[in-house]
């Protein structure tokens, strides 16, 4: 005889089935998930179509502006000659047009703002680091000493990280003044909110054997943090570290467009002044070094994450 009938026959005939019931019961549970869903799809579908209508996404729009991007590039284009390509500045000092020294004329200048711009990305991510590993461990919900500090720090990130870093910017440039300083102030207190995010998530996941077997023997929460915690996170923070560089590298450009300094506010200049040549040779150059930088980055990050785990 078997399970179903035994239940049935010690229930009695006049008692429910219980393999019926459950049965029943599975198949309202898949009817409800499926209707879920296709409420969510059909939420979502609803609001990929405004969000199209609003923004304009139409394909007719896409094939008449992307012309154009080429027609901008062109425009931009130094007027190189083949035969002057790589002539020398002459007796006068004086490059010669049409050759890369001319295109190039203010290559010094670049160069050295260039490196300004790398300084200013380094600077800011270390303070914004700074800042972000000391808010992380009170943000992360599994080690928070209390529910109001989490819910604080919490908050303070989401303030940090929730303004652009060209808003901070331009609060700062009329606070202390044009130049490098309120670019640096700027990028480091988005990189602290954006950081102390990641920084707390990669802290949560962590194991917490370790805080446990500390607090047995009566640790305080900063031994249990710094000996349980730090250094099964510490390689995931370098990591982080070393990308949110990278992407600092590339905020630097932009709030010098706003007085912050480094190679953004030559390139402000260049495009207020219709020298379009000169602004495809500082993007050449700001490319290249995002290039170098990234690839650099990523190495020193691979050794630190260990590639095996890459694999």
């Amino acid at each position: 005889m078997t399970a179903h009938a035994l239940t049935s026959s010690a229930a009695g005939p006049e008692a429910p089935d219980a393999v019926a019931l459950f049965e029943t019961h599975r198949k309202a549970l898949i009817r409800q998930k499926m209707w879920t869903n296709l409420l969510f799809l059909g939420l979502f579908l609803a609001m990929l179509a405004w969000s199209i209508d609003v923004s304009r996404f139409f394909p007719e729009r896409l094939a008449q502006g992307v012309p154009r991007i080429f027609e901008y590039f062109g425009t931009v284009l130094p007027s190189l000659e083949w035969d002057k390509l790589f002539l020398p500045r002459g007796e006068d000092g004086r490059a010669v047009p049409g050759s890369l020294t001319f295109w190039y004329s203010d290559f010094a200048k670049y160069v050295r703002l260039i490196f300004e711009t790398i300084l200013m990305a380094m600077t800011a991510t270390i303070l914004g680091a700074a800042a972000a590993f000391a808010l992380c461990f009170a943000a992360a919900r599994n080690l928070a000493p209390k529910g109001w500090v989490g819910v604080l720090c919490r908050r303070t990130l989401e303030v940090c990280r929730g303004v652009p870093e060209i808003l901070y910017a331009l609060v700062l440039v009329f606070a202390v003044g044009i130049g490098p300083l309120a670019g640096v102030i700027a990028i480091a207190i988005h990189t602290a909110g954006a950081l102390g995010k990641l920084f707390a998530e990669v802290a949560e996941n962590a194991s917490m054997r370790p805080v446990d077997g500390i607090r047995s023997v009566g640790g305080s929460w900063f031994e249990e943090v710094r000996y349980g915690i730090v250094p099964q996170v510490l390689p995931n923070f370098a990591s982080y570290t070393l990308l949110r560089f990278e992407i600092n590298v590339r905020a630097s450009s932009i709030v010098g467009f706003v007085g912050a300094g480094g190679i953004g506010a030559e390139l402000n200049h260049t495009i207020s002044f219709y020298s379009d040549d000169r602004v495809m040779a500082v993007l050449i150059l700001v490319v290249l070094t995002v290039t170098c930088i990234d690839l650099i980055s990523e190495r020193v990050r691979h050794a630190f994450i260990g590639r095996e785990n890459l694999k």
